[in-house]
């Protein structure tokens, strides 16, 4: 697995002020931006071919990425979710297995590693998952008794919800995911999270693992004050 998909297309309002004139994965981290930090662990672990899918302020990402990777513009950014700008990713990618990154997602390069180390080409999909107590914001998953996904969405109920997937995936069937994924556009649920398709898989049959991160710090940033748990976390 040598190729990485990033979705970073989102508006991000509610970073306002913060991001009214920056996308959110270019906010400073320490002495680099979210999204440079990314790239660099991503480069440094062994991955050659990074796509960022861009949206909001798309020229911003692209002098910041130059040819580090290849960015893709999803002209609907406004209009969709998550889902919708990884269906972007399906020509760059064809048939290859890729690894998936939510560009707001701030990780310890420990973590990454011991994800990659553990993945499995016989599952569908693997998902990197910290099972803790969860919150409304959390993109809450249900597993069954061998830590196969059952459904993952935010309105899963605390005592079903097992852990919140962070926002990284290893893709091994990409062909079976997008054309779930373009099924579910078709039927015009278009401003719906990767985790729809994701659940729709699990409920057909396939099997998407999801893996412990083993207590490593990461962030997802949606809010200033997760921003803030970031520079301390990863300063």
């Amino acid at each position: 697995m040598k190729t990485v998909v990033i979705v970073a297309a989102g508006l991000s309002s509610r970073l306002y002020p913060l991001t009214e004139r920056s996308p959110k994965s270019l906010l400073p981290l320490c002495n680099e931006k979210i999204l440079e930090r990314n790239l660099r662990i991503l480069e440094g672990n062994g991955f050659e071919r990074i796509i960022v899918v861009t949206g909001y302020l798309k020229e911003m990402i692209e002098n910041v990425v130059e040819d580090r990777a290849i960015t893709v513009f999803n002209p609907f950014y406004k209009y969709c979710n998550n889902m919708g700008s990884l269906y972007f990713a399906k020509n760059f990618v064809s048939e290859e297995p890729f690894l998936y990154l939510h560009g707001d997602v701030v990780f310890s390069e420990v973590l990454l590693q011991q994800f990659l180390n553990n993945l499995s080409e016989q599952h569908f999909i693997d998902l990197a998952v910290d099972f803790k107590e969860t919150d409304e914001e959390a993109m809450k998953v249900q597993i069954d008794d061998q830590a196969f996904l059952v459904q993952s969405s935010k309105e899963i109920s605390f005592e079903d919800s097992k852990g919140e997937w962070i926002g990284l995936a290893a893709i091994h069937q990409p062909v079976k995911l997008f054309k779930q994924i373009e099924q579910v556009l078709a039927t015009e649920h278009m401003n719906v999270y990767d985790t729809y398709a994701f659940t729709e898989l699990a409920q057909k049959g396939e099997k998407i693992k999801c893996l412990p991160i083993h207590n490593e710090p990461w962030v997802e940033i949606d809010f200033i004050e997760d921003y803030e748990k970031a520079k301390e976390l990863f300063t």
